[in-house]
This record gives C-alpha cells, structure tokens and sequence, in this order.
C-alpha cells in the first residue's frame, strides 16, 4: 500500500469528512512532514483549494511542511532595538551564518532575517531564533544561540 492509499484510508474512516487536521496530523506522525504533493492530495479528496490546506498546515506549528525545517534568524532593526546596537548584531550574524538579509544558509540550516519590532523595546538588541525571542543580545550570545 504506497502512501496515498494510506491517506486515502484514512480519510474514508474520517467521522467528519471536513477534518482536514486529524488527515494532515496522520501524515505528519507517519512521515515526519507533509509535502506539496500530499497537500495537493489531500485538498483533492477534501474538496478543498490548496492553498488552504497549506495555510492549516502553517497556522499549526506541530505540522511541518518539509523534511527539514529552516530556523529563521531575526533581527530586530526598528529604533529602539538599533539605538542598541541591533546593527552591530546583524553584521555579526551575517559573518557567523556566511549570508546576508533574505538568505538560506547554504547547507539549508539558517535564514537571515530582520524584523521591524518584536513587542520588547526596552530589552533590545532584540532577536529570535526559531519560535524563541532573546533579549539583550550581544555577539557573543548569538555566537551561542547559532549553532552551526
């Protein structure tokens, strides 16, 4: 049984054939992410557009959509995080990670991003890696935090 049948079954037994999650949650548990063409699969067989499908698997961070996730890197830019030397942190991490704004590290690990504020002005330099903000960084804590 290849694994669209095994979607496939999974769905006939579905109580509430609108549940798309209990479907995309299947798929996660038994391949570990969900693909473009097991979303195009399913929004087929749910009488769904796909990009819907696609955006339920994005609002839930427990679903992932490749086999390997890319951690975000962001710097905060916006006044109060660059009074604090927000610039100084980007340069550092551009040099840690080997790329600049908007780009994927090249093994696939990291991207490079800024942000215009994360809600915590007074604790700047402000920075988030993956889900996780961290406050007060310096380059030698984001050394830490980017484990390459």
């Amino acid at each position: 049984m290849d694994k669209f049948e095994k979607i496939m079954e999974i769905i006939e037994k579905l109580e509430d054939k609108s549940n798309e999650l209990e479907v995309l949650e299947y798929i996660q548990k038994e391949y570990g992410f969900i693909s473009k063409e097991m979303i195009k699969f399913v929004a087929d067989k749910l009488d769904r557009f796909e990009f819907s499908v696609e955006n339920t698997v994005k609002y839930y961070p427990h679903l992932k959509m490749e086999g390997k996730q890319v951690i975000e890197v962001k710097i905060c830019t916006h006044t109060a995080c660059s009074n604090n030397g927000s610039k100084k942190i980007l340069e550092e991490a551009k040099k840690i990670l080997g790329v600049g704004e908007d780009e994927t590290t090249p093994n696939g690990d990291y991207k490079l991003m800024t942000q215009r504020c994360f809600g915590q002005c007074g604790k700047g330099p402000n920075v988030k890696v993956g889900d996780e903000i961290y406050n007060k960084v310096t380059p030698e804590i984001l050394k830490r935090l980017i484990k390459k």
